[in-house]
């Protein structure tokens, strides 16, 4: 459908934007991932155990910020929901951005509070991964890359399978036949889209690194340029992106 495939390339930009914030921030914060939450979790066990307090702090206030983020967005669009008012979306994406907008300059700032300087990309990162989270059938992730490549790995298979099965017996030509038609199978597009997703996250903490190498945290205006181009996209088709 052409929603699953709006939504889908919208999934796709914000999870470049994520792994630049990722990127970028990390080397703002001492190390602190703002959306590897599975990284962090496993940081604050180990410098708990270790007892390094303040390094176990910083994970473990990550953590939380990022979980705030998430209520924030989950409570809006709960709230729009009930109300049947138009898209959160929108106003999810705004919030997103001011705090982005907020890090830029606190970011070089050396005797900013670390707190407030991790709160901002962590609760950015949480807001943004409830937002949009499925094209059809399809779970999408546009903050972490775990489930979009365990997604990948099943649909690939399941494709592999089924191409097997049509071209077992049969001369090599069938071969390109299946491969033709490959977009057109369930399997095939699911894999495709979660590999973009990976991909476009791997390519958003390249950009990130290297912007914030070249431009400093004025970097960051990047990915906030890039969620703000897909506002308009809601405003005037606020159901068009689906979001569950």
């Amino acid at each position: 459908m052409a929603s699953d495939r709006l939504t889908g390339w919208v999934a796709i930009a914000m999870a470049w934007c994520a792994g630049f914030v990722d990127a970028a921030a990390y080397l703002r914060l001492s190390r602190t991932y703002s959306s590897h939450i599975t990284g962090n979790t496993a940081t604050f066990a180990r410098r708990m155990v270790e007892g390094e307090w303040q390094t176990a702090g910083k994970a473990g206030w990550a953590i939380f910020c990022f979980f705030f983020g998430l209520m924030i967005s989950a409570t809006l669009q709960h709230i729009e929901r009930r109300r049947g008012t138009r898209s959160a979306f929108a106003l999810v994406l705004g919030i997103e951005i001011v705090l982005l907008g907020a890090f830029i300059p606190l970011a070089g700032i050396p005797s900013a509070p670390l707190w407030l300087v991790i709160f901002l990309p962590a609760a950015a990162m949480g807001m943004q991964t409830v937002t949009v989270t499925r094209a059809g059938t399809l779970r999408l992730y546009t903050t972490f890359m775990t489930g979009n490549l365990s997604e990948f790995s099943e649909s690939l298979a399941r494709y592999l399978f089924w191409a097997r099965d049509r071209t077992r017996g049969r001369f090599r030509r069938r071969w390109l036949l299946v491969l033709r038609l490959a977009l057109r199978q369930e399997p095939a597009q699911r894999a495709a889209v979660s590999l973009g997703l990976w991909l476009a996250f791997l390519a958003g903490t390249v950009c990130g690194i290297a912007g914030d190498l070249a431009w400093g945290a004025i970097a960051m205006l990047l990915p906030m340029a890039a969620l703000g181009a897909i506002i308009p996209l809601d405003r005037r088709r606020p159901r068009a992106i689906e979001r569950k």
